[in-house]
């Protein structure tokens, strides 16, 4: 899964298609910290092509025994984050 929506770098370039995508997770109960690899597009993510950001987050996540895996919570609680209002999910 990803999330395909607009980003606008720190160094000001605009992606209108950026290809956000969670590069890795790590945590417990308490806190999971996520990294979300940011490419040009889908196409370049998947010909191997270098990152052109990386950001971290850190989010709580639930430990229900019908809660969706880390992975998934990780990109709900993105999607509920200002910059990331109306990112359209692609699923892989």
């Amino acid at each position: 899964m990803a999330l395909q929506l607009k980003v606008e770098l720190d160094s000001g370039v605009v992606l209108d298609h950026a290809y956000c995508r969670i590069g890795s997770l790590s945590g417990n109960k308490n806190k999971i910290t996520i990294m979300l690899d940011t490419f040009m597009n889908q196409e370049t993510c998947l010909t191997g092509r270098s990152i052109v950001q990386q950001v971290g987050f850190e989010f709580k996540p639930s430990v229900e025994d019908n809660a969706p895996n880390f992975i998934k919570q990780g990109y709900e609680y993105l999607k509920t984050l200002q910059g990331f209002l109306g990112a359209v999910d692609v699923l892989e």
